[in-house]
């Protein structure tokens, strides 16, 4: 499908773009698209995706209200969704996947009132791993999902009924959760998007009882794009003031998507930590992710996994399987027949850790956490495999415990480590079973992560999870904000070691240009890292000096300006092509002595030519 063809009942994607498209051109109303996802969802039989689907009749219902009263505002007006069932919403059923454990909920949290206030049609809530608990999607009562690409395979889980109903074109998005790699597991077995944003960004508040693992948790959001899932986060993110683990900071967190600088440098996990048992197809297609980031601009970089690999094993052989036992002890005593054997398994050892256990577990984190902050400084983003490989159904049933495992060894310390992650395609096998590949940063660095990934995504050239339609045009949907421009001439390029300064500040690159004539470029000496300093000389004929342009929030760029060191300081600097902008100068005094390398007009090819 391409962005121009009409919209089928059959075979119209769901995404965001699209539909918005078609609502504003009258060509299409909410009631069409309802109708058409219940066609699709009697169409494929019983598939277990879903534990409550909405009665036809009450989404359309829904649909007709929102064409009665119009847009007004709404950003997500018509928009189907579906959300996994350990989240309440009033008037519903939640069940955990546990039958004997249903109620109807009373109330919801912050999260899902806002996607019903921005105009979201709910379809229904759907299948899981029970309590959450698994990777694989197949420790439920209500039959176990499977991949989109293949009816032996696992779907993934625990969200698996999310993440087929995306897949499936049964839903725009889906809310999901996500402790251990939940949102972003099934994304890579349905070649969709998983949104999973740093623990506290978005309110637990609709989690029934509060949620297993408060701790660590988050919701996340299944999309067909990165632009679609940070749109829903966009909405459902910030500081919820009556749950305890929500973060007073979500409000101020930028949900763009940041371009991409032209150069960064990605993470990727060095030597034997990069493992795929066996499955060389996808170690081929991680392979071929690490390519396309370096067609893209990228330079890898190889990087100790050991650490992360230390926080994943803390996650399940570690105390933090005792917070479940807060909420889940009592149902164990009350439902323990009725339990999943595989999970009443995992949850009889809850009780076996002490006080001192979990603070041991805490410290050796927060010390592996220390170990690698020279690490995020270095890199943008760090680039893993979403899983090792794909199992099949009977493959899990006979091994239900070391292949979940397995599944996580990518997924399971990203929570326990605060940072931030976006799943996406990456390609298929040869046998036609998707992998992915996972982009991750430091908490709050969701814009940095999703202009990233979503290039990446369409870069790939996949169509959208199983539906066949091509990736769709966006306009540009980042909010109006005021910022200013600043010129960055050495050590703050992109890929330089103190681009993180702007990075980390909301920094966004804009362009490449060159000063006009009459700048001289010194190396400044003992400077660490090395430094440049851009001098005014307008007697001189030289000049065209490479430089990037990037923008900051303003409150990013006074922070930033008030920490530049002298002999820098920040001063107007006039552009070849006649702009002016404000950029890094030099006291003239400071480079007395020092080398002129205005001759390799750049301080990026001077020094490549010093290194050479």
């Amino acid at each position: 499908m391409t962005d121009t063809a009409p919209w089928t009942p059959r075979s119209g994607s769901l995404d965001l773009s699209t539909l918005a498209r078609a609502y504003a051109a009258g060509s299409l109303r909410p009631s069409d698209v309802v109708e058409a996802i219940y066609d699709r969802i009697a169409a494929r039989g019983e598939d277990h995706v879903w534990i409550h689907l909405v009665p036809r009749a009450e989404a359309l219902a829904a649909a007709r209200a929102l064409e009665a009263e119009g847009p007004r505002g709404r950003p997500l007006w018509g928009i189907p969704f579906s959300i996994k069932d350990c989240n309440d919403v009033v008037g519903l059923p939640t069940t955990n996947a546990l039958k004997e454990g249903a109620y109807v909920a009373q109330s919801t949290g912050q999260a899902v009132t806002r996607l019903f206030e921005a105009g979201a049609i709910l379809i229904g809530k759907t299948n899981m791993d029970q309590f959450g608990i698994g990777l694989v999607g197949m420790r439920t009562p209500y039959g176990a999902c499977s991949s989109v690409f293949g009816e032996d395979y696992i779907s993934g889980g625990s969200s698996s009924g999310s993440a087929v109903s995306v897949a499936a074109g049964l839903a725009s998005f889906s809310i999901a959760n996500d402790a251990a790699g939940s949102g972003r597991v099934p994304a890579a077995f349905n070649n969709i998007v998983g949104v999973k944003p740093t623990p506290g960004l978005v309110s637990n508040a609709c989690v029934s009882g509060g949620g297993c693992v408060k701790t660590i948790e988050t919701l996340s959001v299944f999309a067909l794009t990165v632009e679609d899932g940070m749109r829903v986060l966009d909405l459902i993110a910030g500081y919820d003031p009556s749950y305890p683990f929500s973060r007073p900071e979500a409000d101020g967190v930028p949900l763009h998507l940041e371009p991409p600088p032209p150069r960064l440098r990605f993470g990727v996990p060095k030597g034997e930590a990069l493992r795929f048992f066996g499955d060389d197809e996808a170690a081929r297609l991680y392979g071929e992710a690490v390519a396309r980031m370096q067609a893209m601009g990228g330079e890898a970089v190889e990087v100790d996994f050991a650490p992360f690999e230390a926080v994943q094993r803390i996650l399940y052989e570690g105390p933090w399987i005792s917070e479940r036992a807060l909420s889940l002890d009592p149902v164990l005593a009350r439902h323990r027949d009725a339990i999943h054997p595989v999970t009443r398994q995992i949850l009889e050892t809850s009780a076996g850790y002490t006080a001192l256990d979990t603070f041991r577990a805490i410290h050796r984190i927060a010390e592996l956490k220390c170990s690698l902050r020279p690490v995020w400084d270095d890199i943008a983003v760090l680039m893993v495999p979403t899983t090792p490989t794909i199992y099949r159904k009977s493959e899990i049933a006979a091994d239900p415990i070391a292949l979940n495992a397995r599944l996580g060894i990518y997924t399971n310390f990203v929570n326990l480590m605060g940072l931030t992650g976006i799943a996406v395609p990456n390609g298929f096998r040869a046998d036609g079973l998707p992998q992915g590949v996972t982009f991750l940063a430091p908490g709050f660095a969701e814009a940095r992560v999703a202009g990233i990934a979503a290039a990446f995504h369409r870069s790939t050239g996949l169509s959208l999870g199983a539906s066949g339609n091509a990736y769709p045009a966006y306009e540009d949907a980042a909010p109006p904000e005021d910022r200013r421009e600043i010129a960055v001439v050495g050590a703050h390029l992109s890929g330089m070691p103190l681009n993180h300064e702007l990075t980390g500040r909301g920094g966004r690159f804009v362009r490449r240009a060159r000063t006009s004539e009459g700048y001289r470029l010194y190396a400044l000496p003992g400077t660490v890292p090395p430094k440049p300093g851009l001098v005014r000389e307008p007697a001189t004929a030289a000049g065209g000096i490479e430089l990037e342009v990037w923008s900051l929030p303003v409150a990013g760029f006074g922070d930033f300006v008030a920490r530049i060191p002298a002999p820098l300081c920040i001063g107007k600097v006039a552009l070849a092509d006649g702009a002016e902008v404000s950029g890094f100068l030099c006291e003239a005094a400071a480079v007395a002595g020092a080398e002129d390398v205005t001759r390799f007009g750049g301080w990026r090819a001077y020094l490549g030519a010093a290194a050479g």
